[in-house]
């Protein structure tokens, strides 16, 4: 081998190397796991963050401590149907557009809950689409709205479940919470006008950087 082979072999080689240590040092940022849940926290219009047994029409801002995005979701066909729309302000998906829909399979009576199947990046934008099957069921009485449902892993392709959890203390104080992948979280939420809510929550389980989430939502048709 000559001296010119050589050199560019090593240059080939140390370069080859430092890209590796970089894709590693990505990689192990954002590992398998918290990617995941980021996913699952904008899946349509929710709780908090879990998907509900209803289709909306809203518009959110959402600031999740170390992520932002914002969200539009629009009613379709009544109440038929809903499909949103998820922009990914900053990190790794930042100016990434993700598109869900929810799909009205059962509707609300005395008895029943109101249950959607709904489709999350339905583009595969960000991944593999995520499945599920959400019901919500809401008693006026108590001021309890229920939520509880099953979604496919978009990784391990298991089937897992999640449920929340809201009830009105005040004509406009909600406390709220809910648990899916392994984490609860607990917050409020302000309706201090007519079709605005304020929202801060906590996670129990996450690491502070990630622990705190704060929601802007208008309720509201467009």
């Amino acid at each position: 081998m000559n001296r010119h082979s050589l050199l560019h072999s090593l240059a080939f080689w140390l370069a080859f190397a430092g890209l590796s240590s970089l894709a590693a040092a990505a990689w192990a940022a954002t590992p398998p796991d918290d990617w995941t849940r980021l996913r699952l926290r904008s899946m349509g219009s929710a709780c908090f963050t879990i998907p509900t047994g209803y289709c909306r029409s809203e518009a959110a801002y959402v600031s999740d401590d170390s992520h932002s995005l914002t969200m539009i979701s629009q009613k379709l066909l009544g109440r038929f149907a809903e499909v949103s729309m998820v922009r990914h302000l900053n990190g790794a998906t930042k100016d990434r557009t993700v598109f869900n829909l929810k799909l009205n399979v059962l509707e609300e009576d005395t008895y029943l809950p109101n249950i959607v199947w709904g489709v999350s990046d339905f583009r595969t934008e960000l991944g593999s689409k995520i499945f599920f099957l959400a019901g919500s069921k809401t008693i006026e009485a108590f001021g309890v709205t229920a939520h509880a449902g099953v979604y496919k892993d978009p990784v391990t392709t298991d089937k897992e479940t999640f449920f929340g959890l809201e009830k009105t203390v005040f004509p406009l104080v909600v406390v709220a919470g809910e648990r899916i992948h392994d984490q609860t979280t607990v917050g409020v939420k302000l309706r201090p006008y007519p079709g605005v809510s304020v929202e801060y929550a906590r996670r129990l389980d996450a690491p502070d950087d990630q622990a705190s989430l704060y929601r802007l939502v208008y309720l509201r048709a467009f």
